[in-house]
């Protein structure tokens, strides 16, 4: 295995030894920048069949790097004399680099190793990446996600179609649409607080109906828009205000013929209603009469 140091400021290569990493504490000068780095920090190892890959040129893989002295006063820069410089051989078109060190670290007798002196650029190998598919899975989540967003509109507007009707009266055309597709109708509105008696008045049985009460109401319908016709709520009292009988009128029997129950009552429009009442033996004094929609 070989290894190889990199400059971190212009990514220059160069292949060292454990001699080289051991001199100054693996602090060494990039003979091609000048940046002064510790060469332990982006130390790789390689197959020793690759290291040509650092040769841009035949002529480098037969050029050999030597180690050089140097002393303390050629060394250029801000650097002091103790880092290990890495330096580019001009001579080379390629980052080719030499590896120099203080001469006082390194004995005389002893010669450079020829194989640590390879310090050549590290070639940018080209790197593709697959665009990555989206799954198909995700796209059918998203169309089923898309299909339960609309099956839930369609239920809130099923739901609450007398609301939007009312809210948003241009939208009534499209609700009877959907309505047709659904064979459903659109109720009319029921809010009874909305609804008012203006008048009432209840006549005992007379000689000719005796036993019958008549009773007459003005209910005026207070909202903005149409409501459907209302129940009454008849309850007959005593003298002391306890009921004695009670009874709800259906709006089939007490409008008349000729107006149809499931009509509406117009905004602010009032309907008269006459009521009768067989009570037989019961001697009712008093009423309550309240509206409501069952």
């Amino acid at each position: 295995m070989a290894l190889v140091t990199r400059c971190p400021n212009c990514a220059t290569a160069f292949l060292v030894t454990q001699q080289h990493l051991q001199m100054q504490g693996g602090n060494v000068r990039c003979g091609h920048c000048s940046q002064v780095f510790n060469s332990f920090t982006a130390l790789t190892t390689i197959q020793e069949s690759k290291t040509n890959v650092f040769l841009k040129t035949p002529s480098v893989g037969t050029q050999k790097n030597t180690l050089e002295a140097t002393t303390a006063n050629d060394l250029s820069g801000p650097v002091s004399s103790d880092k290990t410089v890495l330096q580019p051989n001009s001579g080379i078109t390629a980052k080719v680099g030499t590896l120099k060190a203080p001469a006082t670290e390194m004995p005389a007798e002893e010669e450079p190793n020829p194989e640590a002196s390879d310090v050549t650029n590290a070639s940018q190998e080209n790197y593709t990446f697959d665009a990555v598919l989206l799954p198909r899975s995700s796209r059918i989540w998203g169309l089923v996600s898309i299909f339960l967003l609309v099956v839930l509109t369609g239920q809130i507007v099923y739901l609450y179609r007398t609301e939007l009707s009312i809210i948003a009266p241009g939208t009534k055309p499209y609700l009877e649409q959907y309505c047709e597709i659904l064979n459903c109708t659109i109720p009319l509105p029921k809010q009874a607080e909305l609804l008012s008696i203006e008048s009432s008045d209840m006549q005992m049985g007379t000689a000719q109906r005796p036993g019958v009460i008549t009773l007459t109401a003005t209910v005026r319908n207070q909202a903005p828009f149409p409501q459907a016709f209302p129940s009454f709520e008849l309850t007959l009292t005593d003298t002391q205000d306890q009921a004695l009988a009670s009874r709800i009128f259906t709006p089939v029997e007490y409008l008349e013929e000729n107006i149809n129950p499931f009509k509406a009552i117009a905004p602010s429009n009032e309907i008269s209603v006459t009521l009768y009442i067989d009570s037989g033996d019961i001697n009712a004094t008093g009423y309550r009469l309240l509206l409501l929609y069952p």
